[in-house]
């Protein structure tokens, strides 16, 4: 986790390309009651130098069940990881062109559901 944290000092490469995108995650199932300052508990951003989606999870949500499809190559990317353990996580894909769908699913049941395209 300790590694990841200075990446969020790089925002633009020297083609003035995004590499870090912030993924708008919008919630997705019943009524939300919200009692703490921070909008959303989780928080999903696109590395583009490591081809990695980087997850921050800001209360503990219990087990959290991640699913990335990128619906121009059809490739899929599964991984499950403890909120309550790793606030930070951090997922691999292949960075191949295309639109990224990327859903969570906490133990709870909640949905929280984004889309990026690179």
């Amino acid at each position: 986790m300790a590694v990841l944290l200075p990446l969020s000092l790089f925002g633009m490469n020297d083609e003035n390309e995004k590499v870090v995108m912030k993924i708008p995650l919008k919630f997705e199932q019943g009524t939300k009651i919200n009692r703490n300052l921070q909008e959303e508990p989780i928080e999903s951003y696109y590395y583009g130098l490591m081809n990695t989606i980087i997850t921050n999870v800001f209360s503990d949500l219990g087990e959290i069940f991640l699913t990335v499809t990128n619906y121009s190559t059809g490739e899929v990317w599964y991984d499950t990881f403890d909120s309550g353990t790793s606030p930070q996580f951090a997922t691999m894909i292949s960075g191949a062109p295309g639109y990224y769908d990327v859903v969570y699913f906490t133990e709870s049941g909640y949905c929280y559901h984004g889309n990026i395209q690179f």
